[in-house]
């Protein structure tokens, strides 16, 4: 479909005006009304002369379709400069989470033609920021054309519509504890058992087969028989990252930094991810009751923290809907492989959890629950709003206070059968978050393994 060039109302109420001003001076007499018309209808005649004939031609493009938190992308428009086109305006809306550069999504732009009437195509652009990490609704962006003295108008037919993944910036995190039972080829944990690695577990007597890079010449040479020395076997270990997404508690400002339940959950996820990749382990991610299915597998390697970030970038609070609920039952279900190391991140206010993590837990596997409720509505005194949007209680900011220190209760009650079930609950703090934990886990994965 091709829009035309319609005349503007401008140029109608010049005409009117013109003709108007023209008629009243011949019928009263009035010179000075006719000739105070008559630069209106020399606008309209010249508008009509100069109109443009064909319709422009317009390319336009993104940059970048996958951006991080707080970065800019741009909406790059090339107009054709057909004969008579003067003008080009571009708008692009923004939304909550995407905030346009300017602010009101207009950018304007003239067409420089030079002395032989050739123009090259127009360039106009706009930048959005992505405010807040998800999939993003870019637009509806459209552009406009206008002739000399801005007569006739041209509205691209064409209003586009873009989707953008804003990934999120992880979070802060370092530790030192190792992780408990590590059971692959390659990493960074030190084993239980002599192997290839790089930490010196004893020096021996030669035997056939060792290598002669692994010998000790010192003792070899002060004892008179040929001796090596043995290593620990550097092992990797699976993280699997659970992301609780049925509930979103809390709200997003980026003004004031204050972040949502998953907010934090999504944070401390990446930092989790960047570190135990960087330590060579694999991870693994799965949103639970989110309204997209995000499952990815554990893998190590540079570019599983891209894969990564991409997922949890659509992670989406739960809707509520039939299919979120068979998708979660089977995420459930799903068997987690033996030796990984699970740590599910939630605000600790839906059963099905909490409830998988005493399963796993019972099951032989090491469960760590990260909890990411804001503090502002685990403790102190919540802000009204803040109150109505967590328990869906409108109209009674009192009826909402009380709901909520029952649902809070509930919550309490739940973190000690976790506890009873040896599964511990910690705070997100950044970075050392899970080092009192993990030493804990390690001893006593150490102790059990100890013969008597």
């Amino acid at each position: 479909m091709t829009a035309r060039w319609r005349p503007t109302r401008a140029l109608g109420r010049a005409a009117a005006v013109g003709l108007a001003m023209l008629a009243f001076g011949a019928g009263l007499g009035r010179g000075d009304l006719a000739v105070a018309g008559v630069p209106l209808l020399a606008v309209v005649v010249w508008s009509l002369v100069t109109a443009p004939r064909h319709a422009p031609r317009i390319t336009s493009r993104l940059d970048t379709r996958v951006v991080r938190e707080g970065e800019s992308l741009t909406w790059r428009v090339d107009v054709e400069s057909v004969p008579g086109l003067r003008d080009v305006v571009a708008h692009l809306a923004g939304d909550r989470w995407t905030r346009t550069v300017p602010v009101h999504g207009h950018v304007a732009a003239t067409v420089e033609r030079a002395r032989d009437g050739s123009a090259p195509d127009t360039p106009v652009a706009i930048s959005a920021e992505a405010v807040r990490w998800g999939v993003r609704r870019l637009g509806p962006a459209q552009v406009v054309a206008f002739s000399d003295l801005a007569g006739f108008a041209w509205v691209s037919p064409e209003q586009r519509v873009e989707s953008v993944s804003s990934v999120p910036r992880p979070g802060l995190f370092a530790s030192r504890a190792a992780l408990p039972h590590p059971v692959g080829l390659v990493g960074q944990h030190r084993s239980t058992r002599p192997g290839s690695g790089t930490e010196l577990a004893d020096i021996r007597a030669f035997r056939t087969g060792d290598r002669l890079r692994r010998i000790h010449w010192p003792v070899s040479l002060r004892t008179g028989t040929l001796h090596v020395t043995t290593a620990y076997a550097d092992q990797d270990a699976e993280v699997r990252l659970v992301v609780d997404g049925l509930r979103d508690l809390g709200e997003h400002d980026a003004t004031t930094g204050a972040s949502s339940s998953l907010d934090t959950a999504v944070e401390a996820a990446g930092a989790l991810a960047a570190h135990y990749l960087s330590t060579g382990d694999r991870v693994g991610l799965s949103v639970l009751g989110g309204a997209g299915l995000v499952e990815v597998p554990a893998v190590g390697g540079s570019h599983q923290l891209t894969r990564l970030l991409l997922a949890l970038g659509r992670a989406e609070p739960s809707t509520g809907t039939i299919g979120e609920e068979r998708a979660l039952r089977a995420q459930l279900g799903r068997a987690v492989p033996p030796g990984a190391v699970v740590v599910i991140l939630s605000a600790l206010v839906s059963a099905e959890p909490l409830a998988h993590a005493v399963r796993l837990a019972r099951s032989g596997h090491v469960v760590i629950v990260v909890d990411t409720l804001p503090e502002s509505l685990g403790g102190g005194h919540p802000a009204p709003e803040e109150l109505r949007a967590a328990t869906g209680v409108e109209d009674d900011d009192r009826t909402a206070s009380l709901v909520w220190r029952l649902r809070l209760l509930d919550r309490e009650r739940e973190v000690r059968r976790c506890a009873a079930a040896g599964v511990p609950v910690v705070r997100w703090r950044g970075p050392g978050s899970l080092d009192l934990v993990l030493r804990g886990v390690g001893r006593r994965a150490r102790g059990a393994g100890t013969p008597r």
